[in-house]
């Protein structure tokens, strides 16, 4: 349930970005746009001017108010380049912890899974018979068929147990 919630997460965070970059795009094309129309509002004042008249007068007043629209308009668009550029930051910064969070999980997840894995194979091996200490697991006991083996092949002209066996 966690890891799906991570990943129901982790999509949203990546939906979000892309959303800011779709903003951050409208808003460079807002900002190009209002840069064309403040340009445009100053040429034509300056063509205004080089044509002395007497229509000039009457349109200088409204020549003077469209270039600083188009001024304030072009700021106001850099403002809101600038938010967008910000926005897109924290989106791809919200994006990156989500990353980190998972990465971090994950390593918990393998760390926890090691454990769990070490405590299984120390219980196995509390769990099997222990060899007594000074004797390997594969001695015989005193007497028993290992002596008899040993003691027939010292003697001469001894046969092995296993030619005893089929004889």
């Amino acid at each position: 349930m966690r890891n799906e919630a991570l990943a129901t997460l982790a999509r949203l965070r990546g939906a979000e970005v892309m959303r800011a970059r779709r903003d951050l795009a409208a808003a460079a094309a807002a900002r190009d746009g209002a840069a064309i129309e403040a340009a445009a509002a100053a040429a034509a004042l300056a063509a205004e001017a080089s044509q002395p008249g007497p229509g000039f007068a009457a349109w200088l007043p409204r020549g003077l108010a469209a270039r600083a629209a188009a001024a304030e308009g072009a700021a106001r668009a850099e403002g809101d380049l600038a938010g967008a550029l910000a926005a897109l930051g924290a989106a791809r910064a919200a994006e990156r912890a989500v990353g980190h969070l998972a990465e971090g999980r994950a390593e918990a997840a393998r760390r926890a899974a090691r454990r769990a894995e070490d405590r299984a194979l120390d219980e196995a091996a509390r769990k099997s018979p222990q060899p007594s200490q000074g004797r390997s697991p594969s001695a015989v006991p005193p007497g028993g068929i290992g002596s008899a083996a040993i003691a027939a092949s010292s003697s001469p002209g001894a046969v092995p147990i296993a030619a005893k066996s089929s004889a």
